[in-house]
């Protein structure tokens, strides 16, 4: 895809400006932080919109609309993704997809347009905007995948793509913590939510895609359901939420949360744990998210079946360094029959003006030389 030299320039100049500051408290006691803070949000609001050469055929099935979501891991295995996304037998058929973790000029993701690229190929209309710009090859196995080159544009975001046109699109700033991810992960930017309406025939509906936090608590992430639930109180006709919600069960950022974590996945029995998080809507641990959709009018039952979508790894969280210091790799051996047992329901499908339909989890795509650490999941909505 055709890329924008201006806001390359605009991006790599911002990287650059944001990389001396050793922490967000030094960036905004800095000078020129009021022009950076200007010139970062006029880039971190862009929505691209991409266009099919011609329009798509019609659904197989005028009656059901079928969305997929996926987390994809920024678009690292960015081949195997496409393919399954044009042929396998589940996906291939959808009519809106939505996908997380979508980078725009990121060296671990071949500094592709990840979002443009997975349009064109599709032949499917798409929409993507960033929520961080990037001052780092990344992390985990991101810099291996970098091999050394540097990002261009450095950007993450979030994206949809459509058999449809668009009509109306907006984003919906969530609650951030911006102080974490810019001193623990070196990105500057905030949680937001993509909202589109979808011109689907006789039919439209407010299609959303979002990613919540995953380093906060349960009720972090209620607070930024809450406020994109209040953002979507005066949208006419049904609408769809999709996304990574992060309903881990687990509570993070605050000091003696690793010893809890580690407590739970290593001393509660294995029906239960699976209970737990399986089944993140319900039990006394549950997220206090879905209460908040349930509250909006949301269901997601007719469309979740419950399975996996991602399998826990010890050594992407830092809390394990944090907590165990030189004693990591020993501290992970011990804990290596936990981190088998922890397959996690992050993923989920909410409608509301729906009158049911099914959904399902895409088995066989997520993990270690596999397209992404997320499984697919896709829902019929009727």
């Amino acid at each position: 895809m055709s890329r924008d030299p201006a806001l390359l320039a605009e991006c790599r100049s911002l990287q650059r400006a944001l990389s001396s500051a050793p922490t967000l408290r030094a960036l905004h006691a800095a000078p020129s932080w009021p022009e950076l803070r200007a010139r970062l949000e006029r880039v971190l609001a862009i929505v691209q919109r991409h266009a099919p050469a011609s329009p798509p055929g019609p659904p197989r099935d005028p009656g059901r609309l079928r969305v997929a979501h996926w987390n994809i891991e920024h678009g690292n295995a960015y081949a195997g993704i496409e393919a399954e996304l044009a042929g396998h037998p589940e996906l291939r058929e959808a009519d809106v997809i939505s996908l997380n973790e979508v980078d725009l000029g990121m060296a671990r993701a071949g500094n592709r347009d990840v979002a443009g690229d997975l349009a064109a190929a599709r032949g499917l209309y798409g929409a993507w905007t960033a929520v961080f710009l990037e001052t780092t090859p990344g992390r985990d196995d991101d810099p291996w995948r970098a091999a050394g080159q540097a990002n261009e544009e450095g950007l993450f975001g979030l994206a949809l793509l459509s058999r449809w046109p668009f009509g109306a699109i907006r984003r919906v700033e969530l609650p951030s913590p911006e102080q974490v991810h810019f001193d623990r992960e070196r990105m500057a930017g905030r949680y937001v939510a993509l909202v589109a309406t979808i011109e689907r025939p006789g039919a439209p509906f407010t299609m959303v895609t979002v990613h919540l936090a995953v380093h906060r608590t349960r009720a972090y992430r209620a607070a930024q359901m809450r406020v994109l639930l209040a953002a979507l109180e005066r949208d006419p006709g049904p609408v769809v939420i999709a996304g990574d919600m992060n309903s881990h069960t687990f509570d993070r950022g605050r000091p003696w949360d690793p010893l809890m974590g580690a407590l739970i996945l290593t001393l509660t029995p294995g029906a239960a744990l699976a209970r737990r998080l399986l089944h993140p809507d319900q039990g006394g641990a549950r997220e206090p998210l879905f209460d908040a959709l349930a509250a909006a009018g949301f269901a997601w039952e007719p469309w979740t079946d419950h399975a996996p979508t991602l399998q826990l790894r010890l050594d992407r969280l830092g809390e394990t360094r944090a907590l165990f210091g030189p004693l990591e790799a020993a501290a992970r051996r011990v804990l290596a029959g936990a981190e088998r047992r922890a397959a996690l329901r992050l993923d989920w499908l909410a409608g509301r003006g729906f009158s049911g339909g099914g959904g399902s989890t895409v088995t066989g795509l997520n993990g270690p030389g596999r397209p992404s650490d997320h499984a697919p999941i896709v829902g019929d909505f009727r």
